[in-house]
Protein backbone atom coordinates (compact mmCIF):
# COMPACT_ATOMS: atom_id res chain seq x y z
CA UNK A 1 0.00 0.00 0.00
CA UNK A 2 1.71 3.90 -1.34
CA UNK A 3 1.51 6.47 0.63
CA UNK A 4 -1.33 7.97 -1.74
CA UNK A 5 -3.49 4.62 -1.39
CA UNK A 6 -3.25 5.78 2.40
CA UNK A 7 -3.99 9.33 1.45
CA UNK A 8 -7.05 8.42 -0.80
CA UNK A 9 -8.32 6.19 1.44
CA UNK A 10 -8.23 8.87 4.86
CA UNK A 11 -9.98 11.16 2.47
CA UNK A 12 -12.74 9.07 1.86
CA UNK A 13 -13.08 7.80 5.34
CA UNK A 14 -12.82 11.61 6.37
CA UNK A 15 -15.59 12.30 3.94
CA UNK A 16 -17.65 9.69 5.38
CA UNK A 17 -17.58 10.49 8.52
CA UNK A 18 -18.24 14.16 8.14
CA UNK A 19 -21.38 13.04 6.28
CA UNK A 20 -22.44 10.89 8.98
CA UNK A 21 -21.62 13.87 11.41
CA UNK A 22 -24.02 16.07 9.36
CA UNK A 23 -26.91 13.64 9.39
CA UNK A 24 -26.63 12.88 13.25
CA UNK A 25 -26.74 16.83 13.84
CA UNK A 26 -29.61 17.16 11.29
CA UNK A 27 -31.54 14.81 12.94
CA UNK A 28 -30.85 16.05 16.57
CA UNK A 29 -31.88 19.51 15.14
CA UNK A 30 -35.04 17.75 13.88
CA UNK A 31 -35.84 15.88 17.08
CA UNK A 32 -35.05 19.47 19.02
CA UNK A 33 -37.77 21.04 16.92
CA UNK A 34 -40.17 18.25 17.73
CA UNK A 35 -39.97 18.28 21.53
CA UNK A 36 -40.26 22.19 21.56
CA UNK A 37 -43.82 22.16 19.44
CA UNK A 38 -44.26 19.09 21.78
CA UNK A 39 -43.87 21.24 24.77
CA UNK A 40 -45.57 24.36 23.64
CA UNK A 41 -48.99 22.86 23.09
CA UNK A 42 -48.35 20.46 26.40
CA UNK A 43 -48.17 23.84 28.23
CA UNK A 44 -50.80 25.73 26.35
CA UNK A 45 -52.98 22.38 26.43
CA UNK A 46 -52.65 22.44 30.09
CA UNK A 47 -53.83 25.68 31.01
CA UNK A 48 -57.58 25.42 29.21
CA UNK A 49 -57.86 21.70 30.13
CA UNK A 50 -57.20 22.93 33.46
CA UNK A 51 -60.15 25.96 33.02
CA UNK A 52 -62.40 24.14 30.94
CA UNK A 53 -62.76 21.25 33.54
CA UNK A 54 -63.45 22.87 36.43
CA UNK A 55 -65.83 25.53 34.25
CA UNK A 56 -68.00 22.90 33.17
CA UNK A 57 -68.70 21.98 37.33
CA UNK A 58 -69.88 25.34 37.34
CA UNK A 59 -72.67 28.54 37.25
CA UNK A 60 -73.16 30.52 34.84
CA UNK A 61 -74.37 33.21 37.45
CA UNK A 62 -71.36 32.93 39.41
CA UNK A 63 -68.98 33.73 36.38
CA UNK A 64 -66.77 37.55 36.47
CA UNK A 65 -64.39 38.13 33.73
CA UNK A 66 -61.69 40.41 33.64
CA UNK A 67 -61.62 41.57 30.23
CA UNK A 68 -58.04 40.10 29.11
CA UNK A 69 -56.80 39.42 32.39
CA UNK A 70 -58.96 37.12 34.42
CA UNK A 71 -61.94 34.91 35.23
CA UNK A 72 -63.43 33.38 38.26
CA UNK A 73 -66.36 31.18 38.95
CA UNK A 74 -67.80 29.41 41.89
CA UNK A 75 -66.68 24.98 42.44
CA UNK A 76 -68.46 22.83 44.56
CA UNK A 77 -65.15 20.95 45.00
CA UNK A 78 -64.01 20.38 48.58
CA UNK A 79 -60.17 20.19 49.84
CA UNK A 80 -60.43 16.71 49.18
CA UNK A 81 -61.52 16.89 45.78
CA UNK A 82 -65.18 15.66 45.89
CA UNK A 83 -68.12 17.18 44.68
CA UNK A 84 -70.21 18.70 47.13
CA UNK A 85 -74.50 18.31 47.51
CA UNK A 86 -76.80 18.14 50.46
CA UNK A 87 -79.40 15.65 51.37
CA UNK A 88 -81.77 16.83 48.39
CA UNK A 89 -78.58 16.70 45.55
CA UNK A 90 -78.40 20.55 44.96
CA UNK A 91 -74.73 21.37 44.75
CA UNK A 92 -73.04 23.34 47.51
CA UNK A 93 -70.87 25.99 46.27
CA UNK A 94 -66.81 25.24 48.54
CA UNK A 95 -64.19 27.81 46.66
CA UNK A 96 -64.25 30.34 44.19
CA UNK A 97 -61.55 29.73 41.56
CA UNK A 98 -59.77 32.55 40.09
CA UNK A 99 -57.25 32.26 36.64
CA UNK A 100 -55.11 35.24 35.83
CA UNK A 101 -52.72 36.28 33.56
CA UNK A 102 -49.50 37.57 34.71
CA UNK A 103 -47.66 39.52 32.47
CA UNK A 104 -44.59 40.44 33.97
CA UNK A 105 -43.93 36.39 34.44
CA UNK A 106 -45.94 35.71 31.24
CA UNK A 107 -47.70 32.77 33.42
CA UNK A 108 -51.14 31.80 34.13
CA UNK A 109 -52.07 31.25 37.51
CA UNK A 110 -54.98 29.67 39.40
CA UNK A 111 -56.22 31.27 43.12
CA UNK A 112 -58.09 29.48 45.12
CA UNK A 113 -60.44 31.53 47.43
CA UNK A 114 -62.66 29.32 49.97
CA UNK A 115 -65.88 30.03 51.03
CA UNK A 116 -66.57 31.23 54.59
CA UNK A 117 -68.96 28.58 56.17
CA UNK A 118 -72.12 30.71 56.82
CA UNK A 119 -71.44 32.14 53.49
CA UNK A 120 -74.55 33.05 51.13
CA UNK A 121 -72.49 31.70 47.96
CA UNK A 122 -72.90 28.26 49.26
CA UNK A 123 -76.12 27.96 48.08
CA UNK A 124 -76.89 31.08 45.81
CA UNK A 125 -73.82 31.36 42.87
CA UNK A 126 -72.82 35.03 42.55
CA UNK A 127 -69.77 37.14 41.11
CA UNK A 128 -66.70 37.21 43.23
CA UNK A 129 -67.15 40.85 43.20
CA UNK A 130 -70.47 40.17 45.63
CA UNK A 131 -68.81 37.60 47.90
CA UNK A 132 -67.81 39.16 51.60
CA UNK A 133 -65.22 37.63 52.41
CA UNK A 134 -63.47 38.41 56.18
CA UNK A 135 -61.71 41.17 54.59
CA UNK A 136 -65.09 42.29 53.02
CA UNK A 137 -66.11 43.03 49.66
CA UNK A 138 -63.35 43.09 47.11
CA UNK A 139 -63.25 43.85 42.82
CA UNK A 140 -61.97 40.52 40.86
CA UNK A 141 -58.45 42.84 40.38
CA UNK A 142 -57.71 42.62 44.25
CA UNK A 143 -57.50 38.68 44.17
CA UNK A 144 -54.79 38.57 41.30
CA UNK A 145 -51.83 37.37 43.68
CA UNK A 146 -50.15 34.33 43.68
CA UNK A 147 -51.09 31.21 43.21
CA UNK A 148 -50.58 28.27 41.36
CA UNK A 149 -48.76 28.31 37.82
CA UNK A 150 -50.63 26.36 35.77
CA UNK A 151 -48.80 27.53 32.03
CA UNK A 152 -45.83 29.62 31.42
CA UNK A 153 -44.71 31.85 28.01
CA UNK A 154 -48.46 32.43 27.65
CA UNK A 155 -48.09 36.63 26.39
CA UNK A 156 -52.32 36.55 26.00
CA UNK A 157 -54.82 35.39 27.78
CA UNK A 158 -58.65 36.00 27.43
CA UNK A 159 -61.46 35.06 28.37
CA UNK A 160 -65.26 36.14 27.49
CA UNK A 161 -68.57 35.03 27.80
CA UNK A 162 -70.69 35.52 24.25
CA UNK A 163 -73.72 37.44 24.77
CA UNK A 164 -77.05 35.11 26.09
CA UNK A 165 -75.00 32.16 26.64
CA UNK A 166 -73.74 29.58 29.02
CA UNK A 167 -70.44 29.40 27.57
CA UNK A 168 -67.33 30.87 28.63
CA UNK A 169 -64.62 31.52 25.45
CA UNK A 170 -61.15 31.43 26.33
CA UNK A 171 -58.17 32.55 24.06
CA UNK A 172 -54.69 31.88 24.73
CA UNK A 173 -51.01 33.18 22.26
CA UNK A 174 -48.05 30.76 23.44
CA UNK A 175 -45.06 32.29 22.47
CA UNK A 176 -41.98 29.76 23.40
CA UNK A 177 -38.08 30.60 22.71
CA UNK A 178 -36.94 27.60 20.38
CA UNK A 179 -33.82 25.59 21.52
CA UNK A 180 -32.53 25.43 18.20
CA UNK A 181 -31.82 29.15 17.57
CA UNK A 182 -34.67 29.21 15.09
CA UNK A 183 -37.20 31.68 15.43
CA UNK A 184 -39.41 31.56 18.81
CA UNK A 185 -42.75 28.67 18.39
CA UNK A 186 -46.12 30.69 18.68
CA UNK A 187 -49.61 28.96 19.60
CA UNK A 188 -53.29 30.19 19.23
CA UNK A 189 -55.49 28.27 20.97
CA UNK A 190 -59.51 28.95 21.60
CA UNK A 191 -61.38 26.85 24.15
CA UNK A 192 -65.48 27.02 24.58
CA UNK A 193 -66.76 25.94 27.92
CA UNK A 194 -70.12 25.53 28.71
CA UNK A 195 -70.71 26.27 32.45
CA UNK A 196 -73.60 23.04 33.47
CA UNK A 197 -74.70 23.28 37.01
Amino acid sequence: MTVMDLMVAMGLLMLLLSFLFSIFFLGGKAWRKTDDRYELLRNTQAVLSQISREAERSNIFSLSILPGRAVSFLSPMNAAGNFVTDTLGDVRWERYLIFYHDAASQEVRMVDVPLLAGSFERRTPQPIDRFVSAMGMRPLSSYLVGGRVLGQHITRFEPTQPPNTKHLTIHVHTVQPSTTRGPDLTLDIDTNVFLRN
